[in-house]
């Protein structure tokens, strides 16, 4: 089987991930998530920085990266922030509220909880399709 050219995926799939950027707010930070044997990429962002700079919104690839892949997006982007997720994490899906303590993610505090069921969030979803 021919093996793709892995840099080269890496570098449409980088330039893909942060031509979204600008119309992300907060600030997105680029991470690599490893979950239960499996390396993901996305971003976090801080969503209440003034209650607990702890509480971020995850958003990742749906599926593990080939490992071809990570390597390429490893070497090409040496800003990227590595992340371990907690194995008991259920990250199925794309888009989850999660606690960051330095490189680690895990469950909410019970206040951290409280406060977002004070505050809940809204998502808004732009399909790629869209054009101007």
């Amino acid at each position: 089987m021919i093996q793709p050219n892995w840099e080269n995926v890496a570098k449409h799939f980088l330039r893909s991930l942060t031509s979204m950027h600008p119309y992300l707010h907060p600030t997105p930070i680029d991470v690599m998530i490893e979950w239960r044997k499996g390396m993901y990429i996305g971003h976090i962002q801080i969503i209440f920085p003034d209650y607990s700079p702890e509480i971020v919104s995850l958003s990742k690839s749906t599926n593990p990266l080939h490992n071809g892949l990570v390597d390429a997006i490893r070497k090409l982007d040496h800003e990227r922030l590595n992340l371990m997720a907690d194995e008991k994490l259920d990250l199925t899906g794309r888009n989850h509220v999660l606690r960051r303590l330095e490189n680690i993610l895990t469950n909410l505090t019970p206040e951290q909880t409280k406060y977002m069921i004070a505050h809940p969030l809204n998502y808004y979803e732009v399909g790629a399709n869209i054009k101007n």
